[in-house]
């Protein structure tokens, strides 16, 4: 049996994810997953390692088998040997679990692009009213939100010196073909001749917030800044100098 190899896509939403996923999973030997069960899995069981039932127990060794099996058993019925595992694996406590489970040095990828679209682009997706809206940017930013949750990983891995390949959006939808190729090379998967960037596909399971454009790839270009005020902006001025500075 061919052994999985495993890479870890830590974000960040609204930057593309799901469009590089159609593509990347034409690929029948590579598979990218949607945002993935398999981090809070693991995070529940090292709780568990934390109740008195297990400190009365006292079975490291079993507890071990357990939670090294997690992931092989996981993607145990998926014939892709190239697996690119979407959660936020960048962030401190998850970065613990893969220690844990010698997972690293490994490598990481994130798609990016500047703050403010992305804070745009929550908002027009959700309909934010005006007076909510920096209400729902704080959210967003914060430890848990989902901006501010990939800053976390992004801070933590570089930190780290871990390897990290930044995929810009614009590059993504201006030239995929270009994007996908850096993605392989930095990955050293054997190249895929066979993608295709007009007519894709959209992903299983569709919502409004995985939805894409289907007969072509380009950016929906609109007014940011009649969606996200500056001031909320400068509020966060430290991570979007790093988020333009990564673009």
């Amino acid at each position: 049996m061919i052994e999985k190899k495993l890479f870890f896509l830590c974000g960040v939403f609204r930057c593309g994810n799901t469009l590089l996923r159609s593509i990347i999973n034409q690929n029948p030997n590579f598979l990218m997953t949607p945002n993935s069960v398999v981090p809070e899995i693991l995070y529940k069981l090292i709780l568990v390692r934390q109740g008195n039932i297990f400190q009365e127990e006292n079975n490291y060794q079993s507890y071990s088998n357990v939670l090294n099996n997690i992931i092989p058993n996981y993607y145990s019925n998926f014939k892709q040997q190239f697996i690119l595992e979407q959660g936020p694996w960048g962030t401190p406590d998850n970065y613990k679990i893969l220690k844990e489970l010698n997972l690293l040095p490994s490598k990481f990828v994130f798609l990016i692009r500047p703050l403010n679209e992305i804070m745009a682009s929550w908002i027009k997706l959700n309909k934010i009213p005006i007076l909510e809206r920096e209400k729902y940017c704080n959210n967003l930013m914060s430890e848990y939100g989902s901006i501010g949750h990939a800053y976390l990983s992004i801070k933590n891995l570089i930190g780290k010196k871990e390897k990290v390949l930044f995929l810009k959006y614009h590059d993504l939808c201006a030239n995929p073909q270009k994007q996908i190729k850096i993605l392989y090379d930095y990955l050293e998967i054997p190249s895929f001749k066979n993608h295709y960037f007009k007519d894709l596909k959209d992903v299983e399971n569709i919502t409004e917030q995985t939805k894409i454009r289907t007969e072509k790839i380009e950016v929906l270009k609109y007014n940011y800044n009649d969606y996200v005020d500056k001031n909320i902006i400068n509020k966060y001025e430290k991570i979007n100098n790093l988020f333009n500075n990564l673009c």
